[in-house]
């Protein structure tokens, strides 16, 4: 028997077409629809009346830094301020950390010193002038070279720290740690 000759082999074809166009379709369905990423609303808790809120903002196309604003502010007028600018596919990849009046990010972590160890992201001044070797002028430089580039990433990262040798950051290297 030929395909020519047998009805059934080509109803067989046609439903077998059928299903791989809904297939098909289905998955288009989901890819384009169904698995985008899905709006994400970011509520940050009041700051006390008049009390200025600092945003830290970093990710691709950004003038990454932390800028302040009044309690009033929307993500438009953050991201705004940093330059971003919305693609027009794709989704957009950002980090926005809010920084409480007392300076620490405001995350569940931010709160915690694991081992008893400062973070190096919140520290204040007074808290960073406790390490061995580290006065004020030093720990004043750590806050603004956190302030004017961003969190540190990694312990090494002191070293980026005008003041900041190598022999210092050994001396407190167990005494620190990084945490986002």
């Amino acid at each position: 028997m030929t395909w020519r000759g047998s009805p059934h082999r080509w109803w067989l074809l046609a439903v077998s077409l059928l299903v791989a166009a809904t297939v098909a379709g289905v998955a288009v369905f989901t890819v384009k629809y169904i698995s985008r990423p899905q709006p994400v609303e970011i509520v940050v808790a009041a700051p006390e009346e008049g009390s200025p809120v600092e945003v830290y903002v970093t990710g691709g196309g950004v003038r990454e830094g932390i800028y302040t604003f009044d309690g009033n502010a929307t993500l438009d007028d953050i991201l705004e301020r940093a330059g971003v600018a919305i693609p027009a596919e794709g989704p957009l990849k950002i980090k926005i950390s809010v920084i409480s009046a007392d300076g620490d990010e405001s995350s569940p972590e931010s709160d915690e010193q694991p081992n008893g160890r400062i973070n190096i992201n919140t520290a204040t001044v007074e808290e960073l002038d406790s390490l061995p070797g580290i006065g004020p002028a030093k720990a004043q430089a750590i806050v603004d070279y956190r302030t004017q580039n961003g969190p540190f990433r990694s312990i090494d990262d002191l070293l980026n720290v005008p003041g900041i040798g190598p022999k210092i950051l050994e001396t407190i290297r167990d005494q620190v740690t990084v945490i986002d």
